[in-house]
């Protein structure tokens, strides 16, 4: 038993390094993003505020897994890969960013 968390341990701890890493790269991108979208709702033209308002309703319309399968085998499909790491961050960093909208 021992020996299997002994084992395992280094893996954790490089799965735990690899969520730090996703979650910091998604709390900046979508909070300058989604501040910028904010204040474009605000006080932006009509065109860019209804923009603005269909990407935040479309986007917290989608659940999260489902954005996520979208980005990660939706998008090589139309020829726009990108590894898994990348993938993860721009799907989590599109839904952060359109709650961020709304703040």
């Amino acid at each position: 038993m021992l020996g299997q968390i002994a084992y395992a341990l280094p893996f954790l701890a490089q799965g735990f390094a690899v969520t730090l890493w996703v979650s910091l790269l998604v709390v900046v991108l979508s909070l300058v993003a989604g501040v910028m979208m904010g204040v474009g709702l605000v006080y932006g033209p009509a065109p860019l505020r209804w923009a603005v308002r269909i990407f935040s309703d479309t986007i917290r319309g989608i659940p999260i897994l489902v954005l996520i399968f979208f980005v990660y085998y939706g998008l090589p499909a139309v020829g726009i890969h990108l590894e898994s790491f990348w993938a993860a961050v721009l799907a989590l960093t599109l839904f952060k960013t359109a709650q961020v909208i709304e703040y």
